[in-house]
């Protein structure tokens, strides 16, 4: 470096010259690669995926008290679909489905339970697929689809000929009336494995942000009703829907436990195996009626995805209904969820 010998000139460059000197010096003392490093650390967190999650569910979500009950079982009434979603925080819902010659796809409880916000399969549908369209950020809904029929009222062949018939119909309408697109199905997480199976314990479920605005159909039925379905489609390929399988099955990747208070040790085993679980925080009006919140607090701890209420607000003359813990409106999983997972980054939509 050049270095003159007049005083004015060094005077006017002191200045600089310290910078030069004790900049390097600097750097290392305050490490300034250090923080680059956390920066990047902090990117390369892993995503949330959709087993990370906790919401609130309903049960029989479309139902309406009837005018005379005969039991107390039926004693109780759901908003309708999109007001659950939109002021409960319900992520998870249950629909029973018959079939009537005269109009389809019916929705109720059964004859003597037959009040419903929505009196047909495409009615919920519709209902809720315009909630998702309007509320496009929501983490995935949870839609359970009970099919029903008369077994008493048939002989063996003619039912599993109906069975057949409405589970293709119920089929049918998911494709007609929730475009694939909002659809998360069981070829969507099986990816390139071999089975839904191994996917969930090697891949794990989609992400949250690859996840938002969509549902994922579950078909809640066991027994003859699964095994036809399996039939149409073997492996769940093409399906639109999970089922219900038999653990270690090639399938199995969803499961309904209802009762959190026996069976919480074998909810969190199968959550801590990346498996998505449903379970139940009430029935029949028991706990509402004692506000026994023991269940409710069992399925919360047990890390279930989807707590299943009678009652997801509050209903005057009693002190018990469900809401998920620091929820908005869900919550971390307990069990699978990342340690620096916040519930504000599953979903966080304004109320």
């Amino acid at each position: 470096m050049f270095l003159s010998n007049n005083p004015n000139w060094m005077a006017k460059q002191a200045p600089w010259l310290v910078v030069m000197f004790i900049l390097p010096s600097l750097t290392g003392c305050l490490d300034f690669n250090s923080g680059s490093d956390t920066s990047n650390d902090a990117q390369e967190k892993p995503p949330l995926r959709i087993n990370h999650i906790q919401m609130k569910g309903t049960h029989n979500s479309y139902h309406v008290e009837p005018l005379i009950s005969p039991i107390r079982e039926y004693m109780y009434t759901h908003q309708p679909l999109d007001y659950q979603a939109s002021h409960q925080g319900v992520r998870q819902f249950e629909i029973d489905v018959w079939w009537d010659i005269r109009e389809g796809l019916r929705v109720y409880h059964n004859q003597y339970d037959s009040g419903t916000t929505c009196p047909t399969f495409e009615n919920c549908l519709v209902t809720l697929l315009n909630w998702s369209n309007e509320n496009p950020l929501h983490h995935p809904l949870f839609i359970w689809i009970e099919p029903k029929d008369w077994p008493e009222q048939t002989a063996e062949v003619t039912m599993t000929l109906e069975l057949s018939g409405i589970l293709e119909d119920i089929e049918q309408e998911i494709v007609q009336f929730w475009p694939i697109n909002k659809t998360i199905t069981p070829d969507d997480v099986r990816g390139e494995r071999n089975s839904l199976k191994d996917a969930v314990i090697s891949d794990g479920w989609p992400s949250i942000d690859d996840s938002r605005g969509k549902a994922i159909f579950v078909l809640l039925a066991r027994g003859n009703s699964r095994d036809l379905y399996l039939d149409a489609y073997p492996g769940l390929n093409g399906a639109r829907m999970f089922t219900l399988s038999e653990e270690g099955s090639n399938e199995s990747a969803i499961f309904s436990i209802a009762d959190p208070l026996g069976s919480q040790g074998e909810i969190s085993r199968l959550v801590s195996e990346g498996y998505i679980v449903r379970s139940r925080s009430d029935s029949g009006g028991e706990e509402a009626d004692s506000n026994d919140t023991a269940r409710r607090d069992a399925a919360f701890e047990s890390g279930a995805h989807s707590i299943s209420t009678d009652y997801p607000g509050k209903v005057d003359g009693l002190d018990y209904w469900v809401e998920v813990p620091n929820g908005t409106p869900s919550r971390c999983n307990p069990i699978s969820s990342p340690d620096w997972c916040t519930s504000e980054g599953l979903e966080h939509l304004s109320q």
